[in-house]
């Protein structure tokens, strides 16, 4: 089957269902499909953090894997996305978070310099300059590719980071990790490839400011692009791609002092709607991708400045 090895399926969370499913259908293993289909209806009570209704004092959209590439049909969503936030529906936006993977890759090919429409970034920075609301990307894995031709999946050197990181801050204005405070609220944006040269995810200066900001007295939302692995759902991504104790131990001592501050965790990569727990206390949310979707799909965080609770509704409009 194509080297995908199944676990007994009664075994697995709807989350796990969920994403097997997903990836049978791809590879068309039509009886595991219908299997992995009889399981899911009866697993729908299993538990979700997402909820059905706005909730909160304060309203954030968060997007994933916008992916832009020379299939304009992305920032067509994208244009859309900008415009029913500047519109004001219910609820008001005040922020747009994007957890990673902005473009396919930086250029289309390296080799033609600020040709029209090479440099996907700035395609990326063109579409969300027309918002009336702050916005906040971070860097995923496709954000390193310097065209198509890179994959991002083999071995980073130190100074090809750099390289991307420069290019990133150039084109956006922004560095490749930072934080933004927001009343009693601390938004946190963490750059999960950095450390790849050491085939880690985070490297220890990151981890190092990470615990300073997260020592101070606020409410804390952390927003990156490689899911983490949590207590119950094992298989976000692929395994190598998973943010694990065993790779990453002092990020996840980090986690574990600073869990009464950390209200949630945001992600992305695995393209996929799932939540989960960290330590039976922080909620993880990963957003499906913005880009291989027809629909515009994203989240909306509410703030709840009384509790400093984070309800999440996922939203899929019709284009």
């Amino acid at each position: 089957m194509n080297g995908l090895i199944l676990p007994p399926l009664v075994l697995l969370s709807y989350n796990e269902l969920l994403i097997i499913y997903h990836r049978l259908t791809v590879l068309k293993t039509k009886s595991y499909i219908l299997i992995a289909v009889v399981f899911l209806l009866t697993q729908v009570g299993c538990a979700s953090y997402f909820v059905d209704k706005f909730e909160g004092d304060t309203f954030i959209a968060v997007i994933s894997d916008v992916h832009i590439s020379n299939d304009k049909s992305k920032e067509d969503r994208l244009n859309r996305l900008v415009e029913r936030i500047n519109n004001g529906d219910n609820p008001k936006i005040e922020r747009l978070i994007i957890t990673g993977d902005c473009v396919s890759s930086v250029y289309a090919d390296r080799n033609d310099g600020e040709a029209p429409n090479n440099n996907r970034l700035k395609k990326f920075v063109d579409c969300l300059e027309p918002l009336t609301v702050p916005y906040n990307p971070v860097m995923g894995n496709h954000d390193f590719k310097i065209d198509k031709e890179r994959d991002s999946d083999a071995p980073f050197e130190k100074s090809e980071i750099e390289m991307m990181e420069r290019i990133w801050t150039e084109t956006t204005n922004l560095p490749s990790y930072y934080s933004v405070d927001q009343k009693d609220w601390k938004f946190i944006f963490l750059n999960s490839m950095r450390g790849k040269y050491q085939n880690k995810s985070f490297d220890d200066e990151q981890l190092a400011w990470l615990a300073d900001e997260l020592d101070e007295d606020k409410h804390a939302l952390l927003f990156f692009h490689h899911p983490v692995e949590s207590d119950n759902f094992k298989v976000w991504c692929k395994a190598k791609d998973l943010i694990t104790n065993e790779k990453e131990p002092e990020f996840f001592n980090i986690l574990a002092k600073y869990k009464s501050n950390i209200k949630g965790i945001f992600v992305g990569h695995g393209h996929m709607w799932i939540s989960d727990t960290l330590f039976d206390e922080i909620k993880i949310f990963e957003t499906d991708s913005f880009g291989d979707n027809e629909e515009i799909t994203y989240a909306i965080i509410g703030l709840d400045n009384s509790r400093g609770d984070v309800p999440v509704i996922k939203c899929e409009e019709i284009k």
